[in-house]
């Protein structure tokens, strides 16, 4: 299933899952140079590209069975930067889990549906660096 959460942008960043569930996820960024903004520290829309994807396999990671019918796009998103990000960024989403639940029923009966995901993006020094809110909507494929 991890291969399906390898694309580009994943590859640009330098993400490695390190533990998905339903409803959970945490993704490590390994950054590299093209990564690090004038003070050397991780650039914050890369900060955000992180959190973004641990976020999305969060929400997706417990229903790609039932992804071939429907698609999921992140509607709104909410960061705060709260220290200056440095080395590896270990980015932990959540959703909470009756939320996760209900939303999977509802997917399953084509039903379009919002889930909150909660991440909380700490740096190589154990420091909170960011955290991020984003609500992901649900929706099933439009018939051709």
């Amino acid at each position: 299933m991890l291969e399906t959460f390898d694309f580009p942008w994943v590859r640009f960043l330098g993400m490695h899952i390190t533990h998905i569930a339903d409803g959970t996820c945490t993704a490590v960024l390994d950054p590299q140079d093209v990564h690090l903004n004038h003070n050397e520290t991780v650039n914050g829309p890369v900060l955000f590209g992180a959190a973004e994807y641990a976020a999305g396999a969060a929400v997706t990671g417990g229903m790609m069975d039932l992804l071939h019918n429907a698609y999921v796009v992140a509607k709104t998103a909410q960061i705060d930067f709260l220290a200056p990000a440095r080395g590896p960024v270990t980015c932990a989403a959540t959703v909470d889990a009756e939320a996760f639940t209900q939303a999977r029923s509802k997917v399953e009966q084509q039903q379009p549906v919002e889930l909150t995901a909660h991440v909380t993006a700490t740096d190589s020094q154990g420091r909170q660096v960011a955290t991020v809110r984003l609500i992901f909507a649900v929706r099933p494929k439009r018939q051709a």
